[in-house]
């Protein structure tokens, strides 16, 4: 599994690089590729459907790099093409419209096409549509039989109206893009970090649906928030995005999730994922350096637990969330990872993130997840 990055700020300087990789001898079957939302995606895709190799794409709230050529970068505004050279037959892509369909069975169809091309897949996903519910799409996936699953919600540089998935056939902004990788031949392990920590006493949801909280401890929601953090409706989402709420599930399992937004009138919170009834949740606030050291510790860990895997490349999918939060310090974090990884790394900043494989709930916020891949000889 070979790799080379080729990084642009326009699509006529993209396509100059990656003919010029080419004429260099570098043959790709596939390519990652990530771009702000500045960018015309139509003329981009447009562009792009005229190469031999498959197409991975996805719009974003940032551009994560990092190899032996570049160095670590964290850029914004930008184009990111990780051009690899890979058994074509150990991967497929499949770009799928979710348009007024059910995300759940969107996650089953998906895994059902990832089935179809190989007895045992491990799918890596983006989704667009700020709308879509990808709680219930990453559950789809995993109660279809396909255990690992990894991704992220594509990104509109904080816009929050339009994000978009794209292969070279086409792109939308209500679709989900799936590359599906035959384990027999691609190993596969994941991490995730939070980085969080709980503060004040535990409470008990008692009134919740899907990604909507009614009520905490039989109060309205959105007083918990206010009356802990001596904010206003005015605040919010940004203070919510700032201090997740830390949900602790019947299952023990840990999760965190971002507030999206309110509603005053029915006294609720918006999340970006499901929050489960009856669980335990308390707000959480970022543990300084933690929050970067949880990322290395990660990732070492999940190495190890694999007998000391040595990747080739690694795919990560940030929340933008922990950017906002970090701020300048953003590209320690990515520096981090990079070093704990060993090996190139390419991935973007998204609204959300799916990290699924076993001895873990799927869909995350405020998280830094990560896919380590090495092609088996």
């Amino acid at each position: 599994m070979k790799s080379v990055m080729v990084h642009s700020y326009s699509i006529k300087e993209l396509l100059i690089q990656i003919n010029k990789k080419r004429k260099e001898g570098f043959k790709p079957t596939m390519a990652f590729v990530y771009a702000s939302v500045s960018h015309n995606i139509r003329k981009l895709v447009a562009e792009l459907s005229g190469y031999p190799f498959m197409i991975f794409g996805a719009t974003t709230v940032g551009e994560i790099f990092a190899n032996e050529e570049f160095g670590v970068n964290s850029k914004d505004e930008s184009i990111i093409c990780l051009l690899l050279e890979v058994n074509p037959k150990a991967v497929g892509i499949k770009l799928f419209q979710t348009e007024d369909r059910d995300a759940f069975e969107m996650g089953q169809e998906v895994a059902k096409w990832s089935k179809s091309k190989f007895k045992d897949p491990a799918i890596i996903t983006a989704t667009s549509g700020l709308l879509f519910d990808n709680d219930a799409y990453t559950q789809g996936i995993v109660k279809a039989g396909v255990e690992y699953a990894f991704g992220g919600l594509a990104g509109d540089d904080m816009i929050l109206k339009d994000t978009f998935v794209f292969s070279k056939e086409n792109f939308s902004s209500h679709g989900v893009i799936a590359l599906a990788i035959d384990r027999e031949k691609i190993e596969i392990v994941g991490s995730r970090a939070f980085g969080w920590a709980g503060i004040g006493r535990e409470r008990i949801v008692t009134k919740a649906h899907k990604n909507i909280v009614y009520e905490i401890d039989g109060k309205p929601a959105v007083d918990f928030y206010k009356s802990y953090l001596h904010i206003t409706s005015a605040d919010m989402p940004q203070t919510g995005i700032e201090y997740p709420l830390e949900v602790i599930m019947k299952n023990k399992q840990v999760v965190y999730r971002a507030v999206l937004g309110i509603d005053d009138k029915a006294g609720a919170l918006i999340f970006g994922g499901h929050v489960e009834l009856k669980s335990r949740v308390r707000i959480s606030a970022p543990r300084g350096k933690v929050i970067i050291d949880h990322v290395t510790e990660s990732i070492i860990q999940a190495k190890k637990d694999a007998n000391d895997f040595k990747p080739e490349l690694a795919l990560v999918f940030p929340c933008c969330s922990r950017k906002q939060v970090l701020g300048n310090f953003t590209i320690d974090e990515v520096t981090a990872a990079y070093k704990a990884i060993g090996a190139p790394l390419v991935g973007f900043f998204a609204y959300g993130e799916i990290g699924a494989f076993p001895g873990g709930y799927g869909f995350h916020n405020e998280t830094f997840v990560t896919a380590l891949l090495r092609e088996k000889e």
